[in-house]
This record gives structure tokens, sequence and C-alpha cells, in this order.
């Protein structure tokens, strides 16, 4: 618990300076076009009816009462923000808590005092997702995770999109980019076997965070799986010359199937502190996403790879029983 503390302290230090920073060195007319969204966590409080079950411990539903501790946050936020109210606040999903539609029913009413703009969610399920819809919580968006080793939420016509198509709510898609996976830094790694202990331990815990949790695979499967994406992302990086990252962002630009998308990072100690007087910046390369477009081939390659399915394919495969898989349908 006190690890945690610290770990959020040391985060809202970054947003505070972050906040700051940025009000001083930006132009009014470009703030005003800004959107500045806050990340809220669910609190887990352990009530006395918790019960334990093995090593961990089952949440029992408390009432909030009045919500004080979702103020508390929203208030704290604005204090980092010195504004009089939020553009956005995100409510992440947090596995077995009961306390999601409490949370959102604090969050709703304090946007009728004006305090909040607009709500969206980081992360829910359909399921969930659908009962707070279905309670008339009025969600922007829901933020999702998707990349090359995880297309699930990236289809429209999925649990997920279904939700979101019908109530009119947004995908936000993030963690593209797999926690850095799929960028220069790791392509010298080839062989698997050829890794160190803990490299491959490394490896293991970005694999398992990008992989849908779906996907029985052992780990050397998986690691083949990335090698075979980073091979096709690489090939197709130096034909447009530019970086892997922007070809990811760009395939998924593309594909037309997610409202936006978000590349996020940690604001840590190195950025509170600025060691050895570097101010934080972030990747330029990125910004090459918007300086080129892929090929039909490009695309085509990419969907392989990874397994994904454009709608229209799935579609027409579907009606008039095509085998997309056969090449000799294009000859």
């Amino acid at each position: 618990m006190q690890q945690r503390t610290f770990r959020t302290e040391i985060r809202h230090q970054a947003e505070t300076k972050f906040y700051h920073t940025l009000q001083q060195n930006t132009p009014s007319s470009v703030l005003r076009s800004c959107h500045f969204m806050v990340n809220l966590e669910v609190p887990s409080i352990l009530s006395e009816n918790s019960v334990t079950r093995g090593s961990e411990k089952e949440l029992a539903p408390v009432s909030f009462g009045n919500g004080w501790m979702v103020r508390e946050s929203v208030s704290s936020a604005l204090l980092r923000t010195k504004g009089e109210s939020l553009d956005s606040v995100s409510l992440e999903y947090r596995n077995k808590s009961p306390y999601h539609l409490d949370v959102l029913n604090t969050l709703f009413e304090m946007k009728r005092e004006g305090l909040i703009q607009s709500i969206s969610t980081n992360n829910f399920p359909p399921s969930l997702l659908r009962d707070a819809l279905g309670c008339g919580f009025n969600i922007h968006s829901n933020d999702v995770r998707g990349n090359l080793m995880n297309t699930n939420n990236l289809q429209s016509s999925g649990e997920l999109g279904v939700v979101c198509n019908d109530h009119g709510c947004s995908r936000l898609i993030s963690a593209p980019l797999g926690g850095g996976l799929f960028t220069n830094n790791y392509y010298q790694f080839r062989e698997w076997a050829e890794l160190s202990a803990s490299s491959k331990s490394m490896f293991t815990t970005l694999l398992d965070s990008c992989c849908h949790t779906g996907m029985q695979l052992e780990s050397v499967q998986k690691w083949k799986r990335y090698r075979t994406i980073m091979d096709a992302l690489v090939d197709i990086s130096f034909k447009h010359q530019a970086s892997v990252e922007s070809v990811v962002l760009r395939w998924l630009l593309q594909l037309n199937d997610g409202d936006s998308i978000s590349v996020g990072t940690q604001l840590g100690m190195d950025f509170v502190e600025e060691q050895g007087g570097q101010p934080y910046s972030r990747h330029r390369n990125l910004r090459q996403v918007f300086t080129f477009s892929l090929q039909d081939d490009d695309m085509e390659r990419l969907c392989r790879v990874s397994g994904f399915t454009p709608e229209h394919e799935s579609e027409m495969e579907a009606n008039h029983e095509i085998d997309f898989g056969n090449k000799a349908l294009w000859i």
C-alpha cells in the first residue's frame, strides 16, 4: 500500500508540473483547443465483510454514501490543473470491484454541478459498459487496449464495438505500441534461445500484457509471432522511410475501426526532477504518421500477420462464402 501511495504521489507531482509548464509555455489560443483527460481509479475498500479466498480478498459491497472519496479525488485533480472544471475524467476498470456504477453516479452528479465536462471509461468490459450505458450514464468514450497482437477490440462488429455503436459511445484505442514492443527498441533481439534469463522474463511480461487473455500460447510461441509482426513492420518502415511506431499508428488509423488512438507514457521522477537539466519531450518520430499512407499490400500484410480481418472482407466471406485465403481467386 505504501509503495502504491508513493507511485501515486509521484504521478500527481508529475501531472502538476506538466500542467503548469504547459500553461506557461503555450499560447492561450492553443490551450483553448486542448482537451485534458484525468484518470480516476476505482476505490478498493476492504470492508469487515470481506472474504479471504486463497491468497486474495474478495471485496464486499460497501455503500459510498455521498461519494466523498470520488469528490476528494476530483478536487485534487482540479488543484493540480488549476482549473474551474475538468475537461474529462476517465474512470479506470478494476477487476472484481463492485463500485464502478457508484463512482459513475457521483461523477455524473459532479458533471451536473459543472465540475466535469465529460466522462469516459478505461478498459470497461462489454457487460459492465452495457450496464452503465443502460443506467442512462452518457459515457463519451471507452478506452480499450488494441495492438497487432491483440486485435479483439479493434473490430467494430465485436461485442464491445456493438455496445459502443448501439449507444453512441466512442472507442479510444490505447497502448497501440505494446509498451514499446512495436518500436525499434527491441528489434535486435532475434532468437528466443539466445535471450538471457532476465531478457526472457522481461519479454514474457511485455508479451503477456500485449496479448489478449484468451491467447493460450507459450512464451516462445508468442515470441515467434511477435518476430513475424516486427519483420513486417520493419520492411514497411524501410519502404516508406518512416519509423516502426508511425507504421503501427498509420495502420490503425487507416483501418477506420477506432474513433481515436492514444499513445501513453508514464511521467515519473525523471520528469519531476528533470535530471541532468534535460526537459521531458515526446519522440518526434510519432509525428511521421501524418506524412505518408500505407498501400493496399502494406495493409494486407499487417492484417495477415496480426490475424485481423477487415470488416468488408468478413461480411463478403460470410454472405458469399468466399475463401479470401485462396489467392488464386485474384489471378
